[in-house]
């Protein structure tokens, strides 16, 4: 496995010139409103949005974490391992380890979570933060925007995001952010040469005005567009006269390009000129790859050489030196490379470059190069090459716009890839591009026979095992999966490279049923699916991850269709498996789950036991808060609430089940309108998601908060959809769990013997009535008292002390105690208070 190659010149502030302008009044404006969160420099190529950020960031005493954008960080996760990493060195901290579970997988509620997690790292760092996003405009995934849309809303107050862009941001919610007293936009007005920062420019470039009269004409003919200076300035160094050979150098100018080419790449010795137009298609010039790309040992020098010379080139790193052309001047040097070069030679030479890059280890700049100039053939060689890793790193976005680019020029991509793809797209709940994808695989096996090609037998049985896991994953029809399985079973497992790559099927979720393997609560009872469940356990399948993580998945089944002996069976072979394979994704929701069946049976001090030993096998901060936030459940159902209240400040996420844990505190505090305000967002979230488990929970506690401020038809309404969810998804223990609830159900189905007050009527009342029958509302563990202690237990009840028990009973306070003890380990409890709660 190779790891992710970090290319320094991306996370390091640019090297502004040393004969750079001064511009105090942009400064004024950047240090009043360091204030703000959020600035936005927006302004076409050549206004020096990067430069005047260099140049005053190094003038602040803020910690500066800088990141220059290129196309290839349209990926979720290479972005947010690009900024982690960056913010972690910077800061001189280890938030990249802490996160470092979250960074491997694009299922979108991991995303989330992600982000919440990260701002809560940077918001204990007792530092000022300047975080710099360079070119952003180049960021076209709408997972990443909707990322730092998230990151900037919540931000903490020592950090300051700054954008540079080109063009306006269309998926970022700017129209709304303009209101915010936290926004600021710097645009060309402010970013355009005044006459006194044009003077200077001059000066500093040591070019003696003879015509007082010059500077005014370029400030019009410029419009004070930085670029344009830089031009009138280098045409004025090859006239004698400080004539200037241009007309009108505004950003509009459709010959700014010819420029750039006829007066200042032409002029220059025609192998330097070639030098120039090679290194144009790098993204970045490091002297090194730029020797071994032109069989040259001076590229430092002749780059270095053309710093001085102003010719459009950037130092994007100090030490070691590295550079870039400024975009106007690559743009333009990209046209003259197409139309000096024959098609084969710049074929050729593009594939050397790649080569160069791909044999320095940046293999994704590699990748790229090639598919942007149509090389399909040695990109897909090379993808294929890197498809483990790129799983690994969770780079999968990436790959999925690799294929894109592919199939829109027509290009018959390998099967291997294809394949991948479609885990890439199942494992993002993109599950009909993935149901196209697969159909057209079908469709090439009836044309091409590739499954049964002696190269292609291991990704055939990939492909197979994908298919089945796309119909479970999307509750689909399991019967179909149950045939591919046994078919494949028929033919025989095939090994591959891919075996021993354990796709993380769970990386936050406080419950497996709200995973993509748990198809998002969707709970499927019947013949089909336990026959393939079954299959999967005694068959070649039985040690796969997918199988193991079925127990966990089956355990949480069981429990929520009222089936708890054969829970807690299957809950116990996944810890197992779980802790052996220290997967805290499998082992933390099975914790939880056994936890809250000690929870059903009022045995609190086992819960709280085995959930604070459970802390102790992990380090990650998002799974030690989601089981601190199961022990804040507990304490508030045992009636502490003020332990309660801390344990749920410690954990704060913004996650469903923090936010459900603290409504029902809220709810305990008599605070029914701000558990109220707390729910109806995260069921809308959950309703939007498809969050089966989520929704019904959410609407349940919203039905019980409903009554408690005296809404009853709203409780009604709210406790309809909760079943109707509920029936369609066989879900009985979400309901019984909630003791309020069976009184809600009880009123329910007498208002729905006698009135039809709800138009909707798709819950049939024998559904209700089963609800009901099952509840366990009589605690069967006061059954397993003699009866002497049910006396001593009345009296208890009624507040007797142990002496006054004595006296009545004629026993000595020595044997009351004794009984005590005997009841509060029959009950599950230590101490009279929670002895009297059960009795309540």
């Amino acid at each position: 496995f190779m790891q992710m190659i970090w290319l320094r010149s991306k996370t390091t502030m640019h090297t502004p010139l040393e004969d750079a302008v001064d511009r105090d009044r942009l400064y004024k404006i950047l240090n009043n409103d360091y204030a703000k969160k959020l600035t936005i420099l927006r302004a076409p190529a050549g206004y020096g949005k990067t430069t005047i950020l260099s140049q005053w960031l190094r003038k602040t005493n803020t910690t500066i974490a800088w990141l220059s954008i290129d196309s290839a960080d349209n990926d979720p996760m290479r972005f947010w391992q690009y900024i982690i990493n960056t913010l972690s060195e910077v800061t001189q901290t280890d938030i990249n380890l802490e996160l470092s579970s979250l960074l491997s997988s694009q299922d979108p509620s991991n995303l989330e979570s992600l982000i919440d997690s990260f701002i809560s790292e940077i918001s204990n760092i007792n530092q000022k933060i300047s975080m710099i996003l360079d070119d952003y405009h180049l960021i076209k995934n709408e997972t990443i925007h909707s990322m730092l849309t998230q990151f900037i809303e919540y931000l903490p107050e020592n950090v300051h995001v700054f954008i540079t862009t080109r063009s306006k941001i269309p998926h970022l919610p700017i129209a709304r952010w303009t209101t915010k007293p936290w926004y600021r936009e710097i645009g060309m007005e402010l970013l355009r040469f005044n006459y006194e920062e044009l003077q200077q420019f001059y000066e500093k470039k040591k070019l003696l005005m003879t015509n007082s009269s010059i500077l005014p004409i370029i400030l019009k003919k410029t419009e004070g567009w930085i670029a344009g200076i830089q031009l009138a300035e280098l045409s004025m160094r090859s006239s004698s006269s400080n004539e200037i050979k241009f007309d009108d150098f505004t950003g509009a100018n459709p010959y700014i390009f010819d420029y750039l080419l006829d007066d200042i790449l032409k002029s220059l010795p025609e192998d330097l000129q070639d030098f120039i137009l090679q290194t144009s298609i790098l993204d970045s010039l490091d002297p090194n790859v730029c020797n071994n790309f032109t069989n040259q040992t001076n590229s430092l020098n002749i780059l270095s050489d053309l710093e001085k010379m102003g010719l459009f080139i950037v130092r994007l790193n100090a030490d070691p030196p590295v550079f870039r052309y400024h975009h106007l001047f690559a743009e333009a040097l990209q046209i003259e490379f197409k139309k000096r070069y024959t098609e084969e030679k710049i074929q050729t030479i593009i594939q050397h470059a790649a080569d160069i890059l791909y044999r320095n280890g940046y293999y994704i700049s590699a990748i790229e190069l090639l598919l942007k100039n149509n090389n399909f053939s040695l990109a897909s060689t090379w993808i294929i090459e890197y498809l483990v890793d790129i799983f690994t790193l969770g780079q999968t976005s990436t790959l999925v716009n690799w294929v894109r680019i592919m199939k829109n020029n027509n290009y018959s991509i390998p099967i291997e890839i294809l394949v991948m793809d479609i885990i890439a797209l199942i494992s993002t709940f993109q599950y009909e591009e993935a149901a196209i994808l697969i159909m057209e695989l079908e469709m090439r096996q009836q044309i091409e026979n590739w499954m049964e090609q002696e190269e292609n037998l291991g990704v055939a049985s990939i492909f197979e095992t994908v298919k089945a896991y796309a119909i479970i994953s999307s509750a689909g029809d399991v019967k179909q999966a149950l045939a591919i399985i046994q078919r494949q079973l028929k033919k025989g497992l095939v090994s591959s490279r891919w075996d021993n790559i354990r796709i993380q099927y769970n990386t936050f979720e406080h419950k497996i049923l709200r995973t993509s393997i748990g198809a998002k609560g969707k709970i499927q009872i019947n013949d089909d699916a336990i026959a393939f469940s079954n299959l999967m356990r005694e068959s070649e399948f039985k040690d796969q991850h997918m199988t193991v993580f079925g127990y966990g998945l089956s355990a949480e089944t069981m429990y929520e269709v009222n089936a708890i002996e054969l829970a807690s069976e299957e809950l116990e072979i996944a810890l197992e498996s779980g802790l052996r394979n220290n997967d805290p994704g499998l082992f933390i929701p099975m914790y939880l789950l056994k936890a809250q069946i000690y929870i059903k049976n009022n045995n609190f001090s086992s819960a709280h036991l085995l959930l604070t030993n459970a802390m102790e096998l992990v380090q990650e901060k998002h799974w030690i808060h989601i089981l601190q936030t199961m022990n804040a459940k507990c304490f508030i159902l045992e009636g502490n609430l003020l332990q309660a209240e801390k344990d749920l400040a410690t954990s704060k996420s913004k996650q469903p089940f923090w936010h459900l844990v603290n409504a029902r505190l809220l709810m305990a505090k008599s605070q029914t309108n701000d558990a109220l305000n707390m729910i109806l967002p995260v069921k809308a979230k959950a309703l939007q998601e498809g969050q089966i488990s989520t929704i019904i929970e959410a609407f349940i506690l919203e039905s019980i908060c409903e009554k408690a401020l005296g809404n009853v038809e709203a409780s009604f309404v709210a406790i309809h959809e909760a079943l109707k969810y509920g029936l369609a998804n066989n879900y009985i223990r979400s309901f019984l769990d909630e003791k309020d609830c069976l009184t809600i159900l009880k009123e329910y189905l007498k208002m729905r013997q006698t009135t039809d007050s709800i138009n909707e009527n798709k819950v049939p009342l024998s559904y209700v009535n089963y609800l009901l029958e099952s509840s366990d509302s009589s605690d069967h563990r006061f059954e397993s008292l003699t009866s002497r202690e049910m006396e001593i237990l009345t009296l208890l009840s009624k507040g007797a002390t142990n002496i006054e028990i004595a006296n009545q009973l004629y026993l000595s306070e020595g044997t009351v105690r004794v009984y005590l003890t005997n009841i509060y380990s029959k009950l599950g409890v230590n101490s009279r208070a929670k002895a009297m709660l059960l009795l309540k």
